[in-house]
Formats: C-alpha cells, structure tokens, sequence
C-alpha cells in the first residue's frame, strides 16, 4: 500500500471514529500519554501529503490548546465536510492568528506567569520560557508577532498530522464541552427556523384567552417555556452520565404540561425516541403544537432525515395528567415543569406513576417528587429558566407498586 493510500485511510477511519464519538456512538479510551511513539504512527502523512515531516516539538499539549479545540469544534461544527482536517491545520498554528481569543489567552497567561516570578528572573527570560519553537528555523518569536521574525513562516509548533492523530487525546480532555455544543448544533440544523413564528408571546396570548373563557385562574395553568438549550443540556446528562436512553433502546418520551410542545419536537431531535408524547389541558395550545408537529413533519430538515426520523412519531394529547393513563405506560423518559404545582398535585402524580416501569427516568423542575420508596434521586442539577435560575431533580424508578 502507498503512503497516500495508508494516509488516506488511516484519515478515514479516524475521522469515523471521532464523528461516531461526537455523536455518542461510541467513545475513545483514555489515552496512555500524549505523545506520538509508534514508528507506525509517525510514519503516516496527513492526507497523503508527502512533504518532509516537520519536526515535533515534543513538548506536552497546554491547556490553552485544549480549550482551542473546544472553540474550533464551533468555527468547524459537526456538519462541515472535512471537519477534523480543518482543525487539525487550525491546531498546529499557534496561536492561529485568526483566533483573537486564543492570543489574548496566552497574553494575559504570561503577564501572570511575569508577576509570578518578577522576583526570580527578568520578565524577559520568563516571556522567552512561554514562547513556542518555529518548526521551519527553530527559533523563538515574540507572541505579538503573528509569524516568525526569522524566516516569516507561521508559527507552528506541530505538523497537522500531528495535530490529526493526536485528536483523540484533546478530544478525550474535552468531550464533554465538544459534544454539547455538537448537540446544540444538530439540533439547532434539524429544528431550525421552526419555532420562530410561535414565539412565548403566542403561546401566553392562547393560554390566557382560553383560561378566561373556562375560568382557570389557578397557577397550574400559567404557560411557561423552557429553554431548549438547557433542555438540551438535561438530555445529553441523562444520556452520557446517567447511562439512561442508549441508542440501541429508543423507548417513549412524554412531556407533561407540554403547552405547544416544543419539548415534544427538541426531543425529538435530540435522541431517536420512538415516539414523543405531550400532554396539556388547554385544548388551544394542544391544537397549536398539533399544527406545529405538521410542520416539523414538512420541514425541508425532516425530510432530508428521513433515515433518522422514519420511526419516530410525534403527538399532543389533550388531557388532565390526574385522569389520564397514557402517560404511565411504557415510558421510558418523562418530564415535567412543576414550578406552579402544590403539594396536591404531586402528590396525584406520584400516585399516577406508581404504575411506571422499573427504570423509568422522570426529571422534574423546581419541585422533586415526594416519593422516596418508588423513585431513586439519581441527581440533580441548577437549569437557567426564562424567569430565573431552578432547580431540575432526576430520579429512576426503583421498585414495582
């Protein structure tokens, strides 16, 4: 096999491996150390590229360049072509002179690192210690320079290939942080411009009317959003730290209090349920959300994901969560906004979900559920809310009635 041939392939099925990480499929194991031994490894050039291979650095990979990697998974999101290419030629520029960031980062480092040790050494000696090697004369530059003063080349402390293999181990550091904003962006690219012509005014217009026509003055029935980014955040902690929804077991979702179930289609989009469920008493919000699930289902986005969404069913129910059933059966994830509950109304829901399966999650906000015996707190977590900061509380279910 050639070198490209070997390049090429070796690019594949990396690239695979960290698109398959970055969606949750699977995930790297940690990594021995951070350097680049294996004469294999070392003898791969990035994409065929048959260029003489830069000399290493060899020095271990900073903190500074970890957090670039964090924000070059949002300047090259999940959905660019070539994605991990791109980033591995932004990694091995540093600091890459389009990343104003990064170069105030490592500024404002050195001005602490000069404060530190005013005492011990000159400043300049200190600045020096900072400063990385150019690969093509070995010389030292200044960090206001954005290239080498000796030979005008960029500064680059890594070869890209370099920078490519060793992906896994930044990737490693910083999953967490990478496939959150992976998740905001696929979810941003599926829903799209959807809820824009429903914004919360809408919701709270149709809400007050129909109250005021049937009387509902209690605060049970007060309309309220959540926010979809910390929805979002909510799910991915489900799944990658509670182990709860794996991908194999798609399962059934309900919102309960769906209003015009925005929750209903997010969650949609954030996991292959097969089907999504929301529940609410005011039958206008339910017929707006039933119009809005039409049009999910039109969207040019869904239509381009049909493999994704082929199993996936989407429905409001209009009902009292106290009398309905539905709810209860075959649940797999459940949540629910109690912010304006009293003490009665969970109680009728504890009562109802007593007939839940073993291993059902169930998060509810601001209020937890008075039920120790049936539900498990798994954990428990601070949600910023249109109206404030809340509390979220998750459980499992335990034990059978």
């Amino acid at each position: 096999m050639s070198a490209a041939s070997t390049a090429i392939n070796s690019y594949s099925k990396l690239s695979a491996a960290l698109d398959e990480q970055s969606k949750g499929l699977r995930d790297f194991a940690p990594p021995l150390n951070n350097a680049l031994k294996s004469p294999e490894v070392l003898g791969v050039y990035f994409l065929g590229d048959a260029r003489e291979r830069p000399p290493s650095s060899g020095e271990p990979w900073t903190s500074d360049e970890y957090a670039r990697l964090v924000r070059l998974t949002v300047r090259y999101p999940i959905t660019k072509e070539h994605r991990w290419k791109e980033i591995s030629y932004a990694l091995a520029i540093n600091p890459d002179p389009d990343d104003l960031e990064a170069r105030e980062v490592k500024r404002q480092e050195q001005e602490r690192l000069v404060e530190k040790n005013k005492d011990k050494k000159s400043p300049e000696d200190v600045i020096m210690e900072k400063c990385y090697y150019c690969h093509g004369c070995g010389n030292k530059n200044e960090l206001t320079s954005k290239s080498c003063e000796s030979c005008a080349t960029p500064w680059v402390t890594r070869s890209p290939e370099e920078c490519f293999q060793q992906l896994p181990i930044l990737y490693y550091n910083y999953k967490d942080k990478v496939l959150k904003m992976d998740d905001e962006v696929i979810m941003k690219q599926r829903i799209g411009p959807l809820f824009m012509p429903y914004p919360l005014s809408t919701g709270k217009e149709v809400s007050q009317k129909e109250r005021a026509e049937r009387n509902l003055y209690d605060e049970e029935y007060n309309y309220g959003e959540f926010d979809l980014q910390t929805f979002n955040k909510l799910i991915q902690r489900c799944k990658r730290i509670f182990g709860h929804m794996p991908e194999g077991q798609n399962g059934v979702f309900w919102d309960l209090g769906c209003g015009t179930g925005k929750l209903v289609i997010t969650a949609a989009t954030l996991h292959p349920f097969t089907q999504c469920w929301g529940l609410d008493f005011l039958r206008n919000l339910t017929l707006l959300g039933d119009q809005m699930i039409k049009t999910f289902e039109s969207s040019e986005s869904y239509n381009n994901e049909r493999e994704y969404y082929r199993d996936i069913t989407c429905r409001i129910v209009c009902s009292d969560l106290r009398e309905s059933d539905a709810w209860v059966d075959n649940t797999t994830a459940i949540i629910c906004h109690a912010t304006c509950f009293d003490d009665e109304m969970m109680d009728k829901i504890c009562e109802k979900a007593r007939g839940m399966n073993v291993g059902t999650l169930f998060i509810t906000v601001t209020k937890p559920l008075p039920d120790d015996k049936l539900w498990f707190k798994i954990g428990e977590d601070t949600a910023e809310m249109a109206w404030g900061k809340a509390k979220v509380y998750f459980f499992e279910k335990i034990a059978i009635a």
